[in-house]
């Protein structure tokens, strides 16, 4: 058996937890930090929470949120709803570690924000959230530098340069068709496919000109460069009836009122599934496969800043990923787990990133290329 030599702190309690027969935590039989703040972590926890230096770095954290009393972690963002069973894992794991989710986008979330910083009555300790909405509170100072241990190997792609901002996860966005109006032999298997003529018709979207998923995919996909404006002008074509939002859509093509969503959340899919809706998802892996990272901020003056960390640091160890795979978004450490059993992140071909400091510059450009296509005027 391999031996692993964790922390003095951590073989003391593996000690307690074979004679108390402590559980819970992560799932299953896998041991839970203890509430002193001292980690029952045997050898296989220590692979789960990503070695020995991770362990080290989260019981530091774990004790210090415990000593300041500062142990609920509030997170703004658009993913939020879909995962709570994601916080449950970690709050299983960190007894006494509660994580408060709030969704919410957009110019209501950018308001929220810029309110609690101008009352300095702090209420979010951290935001995950697109790059859109990341990009300009990044420039106004509202975060502060934090890379955990546990992200050692993330592609640079997926953090901003000066640690301000990184990325855990991504919402993944694909094809979800109605089965009953269509067969998997019919469902478009790439983004060139959506211009054939069968579709014309058949296709429903969130608004294609204003921010969100459909917007962003498309935006992704004129930046990556193998997709241009003869290919927007083709899709416009296609008559897709478009929705006050992706939820609205998807339930157009759950209903049967459309038979094909092309710009559809997979975690938005994973639900629909779970309500029994006649519905399957495309991942088009080829030609390029959109991930939208779930930036992951750490707020200047948050209430709760060492349980905020400590939740930013367990969200890229393996336990921590593939509870977020399990929920239907996509892990973004290498040669991790994958939702539906798609391929690990760095075996993807996948649409160019966006420069972070850049997204701003780039979605103004591409918002107008996109209105222009669908006859909108700027």
């Amino acid at each position: 058996m391999r031996r692993t030599h964790l922390p003095p702190v951590v073989l003391a309690c593996v000690a307690v937890l074979a004679v108390s027969g402590c559980g819970g935590g992560g799932g299953g039989d896998v041991p839970t930090v203890s509430a002193a703040g001292e980690g029952a972590v045997g050898a296989a926890d220590a692979q789960a929470l990503g070695g020995e230096a991770a362990v080290t770095a989260m019981q530091e954290l774990y004790r210090a949120a415990q000593d300041s009393g500062r142990t609920t972690v509030t997170v703004y963002g658009p993913g939020e709803k879909d995962k709570e069973p994601v916080y449950e894992v970690f709050s299983g794991r960190f007894p006494g570690i509660d994580v408060t989710p709030v969704y919410i986008v957009g110019p209501e979330a950018d308001a929220k924000i810029q309110a609690e910083f101008a009352s300095g009555q702090h209420v979010a300790d951290m935001v995950q959230a697109g790059d859109t909405s990341v990009a300009p509170q990044i420039a106004q100072g509202k975060y502060v530098p934090f890379r955990p241990v546990t992200a050692e190997g993330l592609d640079p792609g997926f953090a901003e340069p000066t640690g301000h901002a990184i990325a855990a996860s991504g919402s993944t966005f694909g094809f979800v068709y109605n089965t009953d109006l269509m067969s998997p032999e019919e469902a478009p298997k790439g983004w060139a496919d959506l211009l054939d003529p069968k579709y014309r018709g058949k296709m429903t979207a969130d608004e294609t000109t204003r921010n969100g998923g459909s917007f962003g995919t498309l935006s992704h996909l004129l930046w990556d460069g193998r997709y241009d404006d003869a290919f927007l002008k083709g899709l416009a074509g296609q008559e897709i009836a478009l929705q006050a939002s992706g939820a609205v859509a998807g339930s157009a093509v759950a209903t049967g009122q459309f038979a094909l969503d092309p710009f559809y959340p997979y975690s938005f899919y994973v639900r629909d599934k779970e309500q029994g809706a006649p519905v399957e998802f495309v991942f088009p892996t080829a030609g390029g496969a959109h991930i939208s990272p779930h930036y992951l901020g750490l707020l200047d003056g948050a209430p709760n800043p060492d349980a905020a960390k400590l939740l930013i640091t367990w969200l890229f160890t393996p336990e921590g990923q593939q509870a977020a795979a399990d929920v239907g978004y996509y892990p973004l450490m290498p040669n991790g787990p994958a939702p539906g059993g798609y391929p690990s992140v760095n075996e993807l071909d996948l649409l160019k990133p966006f420069p972070i400091d850049q997204v701003g510059r780039i979605s103004s450009s591409n918002l107008a290329r996109v209105k222009d296509a669908w006859g909108v005027a700027s």
